[in-house]
C-alpha cells in the first residue's frame, strides 16, 4: 500500500534513517551551541549600545538558528519512524505543514550548507603586558571559578552536558577557558552545583567585557568581584593569601574583601594580585566604589 498522498504526494508516515538520524542530531547540538554564540553576541551589544542594524543582525541570526534546530527536529524524529504531532502542536503547525516545509532532502542539503555564526563579538578591552601569565586574565579566573565548583559538586560533566544542552565536550572547554562561557551557561552550573550564581556575575561581566555603568552599589560589587577570585583559586585561608602578599595585612585584606570602606587603590592592586588576577580589571569598580558608598551587608570571607 502506498504511504504517500495523492493530493500532496508527500510522506505521511515516518520513514526510518538512522544514518540521517544521527546527523540530525549533530546538527541540533551544534546549533544548540551557535545559539549561545549569538545570545550572548545579542546581550553584550545590548549592554554596550551597538547600533540597532547590528543588534538586527544577531536577531536575524537567532530566526535563522532556530529555524534550523527545527529543520532538523522535524527530520530527526520522522527519521527515527516518529511521528511528528506533538512537534506540529506545540509549534501551533499542522503535520501536513511541517512535512511540506522541512523535506528530508532539503533539509539535509540545508544544513550541510550552514555557516556557523563567529563567537560573540566583545568591546576591546585592557591591553595586557605579554609578561602576565594566561592564567591571570579574566576568563580564566572565571573558568578556574567553575571548575572549582564542578569538582567540589561532584556532578558530572555529562550531566552538565544535559542541562545545558551540548556536548559533554564543550563543557570541558568551558571549564579550561578555551571557549567563553555565557551568562546562561554560568547559572546553570551554579545551580547544578548549589552555588548562588550572583557570587560569579562581576567576574563573568569582567571576562566578558561588559562595562560597569549600571550598578546600584559598586562597593559591593567591588567586594563580590574580589570574593569571587579568592573563590577561584580554591577559597584559601586568611593567612595563605597574606603569605602570598606581603605588603598586605590583616586588617586591610578583611576591609577588602568585607568593608567597611573601601581602601586605598595600593591596597586593592595588592589583594588582586594575591588572588591571582590582574589588578587592571577591578580599577573601574574601585573608582566607582570610592565615590558611592555601599549599602549592603557583606559575609565574612574566612567563614
Amino acid at each position: 500500500m502506498s504511504t504517500r498522498s495523492h493530493t500532496t504526494g508527500t510522506r505521511t508516515t515516518p520513514s526510518a534513517d538512522p544514518g540521517r538520524a544521527a546527523r540530525c542530531q549533530h546538527v541540533l547540538r551544534s546549533v544548540s551551541e551557535d545559539l549561545h554564540t549569538v545570545t550572548e553576541s545579542l546581550m553584550l551589544g545590548a549592554y554596550n549600545n551597538v547600533s540597532a542594524t547590528e543588534l538586527a543582525q544577531h536577531l536575524a541570526d537567532s530566526i535563522q538558528l532556530l529555524q534550523d534546530a527545527t529543520a532538523a527536529l522535524v527530520v530527526r524524529e520522522r527519521s527515527k519512524g516518529k511521528q511528528i504531532s506533538g512537534i506540529a502542536e506545540t509549534l501551533g503547525l499542522s503535520e501536513d505543514r511541517l512535512r511540506k516545509k522541512y523535506p528530508p532532502r532539503d533539509v539535509d542539503k540545508r544544513l550541510a550548507d550552514r555557516k556557523r555564526p563567529a563567537r560573540a563579538q566583545r568591546p576591546p578591552k585592557t591591553s595586557f603586558p605579554s609578561t602576565h601569565p594566561q592564567w591571570r586574565r579574566p576568563h580564566q579566573r572565571l573558568a578556574s571559578a567553575l571548575s572549582l565548583m564542578v569538582r567540589d559538586s561532584g556532578v558530572s560533566q555529562r550531566r552538565l552536558a544535559k542541562l545545558l544542552q551540548v556536548d559533554p565536550s564543550y563543557v570541558s572547554r568551558i571549564l579550561s577557558g578555551e571557549r567563553p562561557a555565557s551568562w546562561t551557561h554560568v547559572k546553570t552550573i551554579c545551580t547544578a552545583c548549589g552555588v548562588e550564581h550572583e557570587l560569579l556575575r562581576p567576574l563573568w561581566e569582567v571576562a566578558s567585557g561588559v562595562p560597569l555603568n549600571s550598578v546600584d552599589d559598586p562597593a559591593t560589587y567591588l567586594r563580590t568581584y574580589l570574593r569571587a577570585l579568592h573563590y577561584s583559586i580554591g577559597s584559601p585561608e586568611e593567612d595563605a593569601v597574606l603569605a602570598s602578599m606581603s605588603p598586605l595585612n590583616a586588617g586591610e585584606l578583611r576591609q577588602a574583601l568585607e568593608g567597611p570602606g573601601v581602601p586605598d587603590w595600593d591596597v586593592i592592586a595588592h589583594v588582586v594580585t594575591a588572588l591571582k588576577g590582574l589588578p587592571e580589571t577591578a580599577r573601574p569598580a574601585w573608582r566607582q566604589a570610592r565615590t558611592v558608598p555601599a549599602t549592603g551587608p557583606i559575609a565574612n570571607a574566612f567563614g
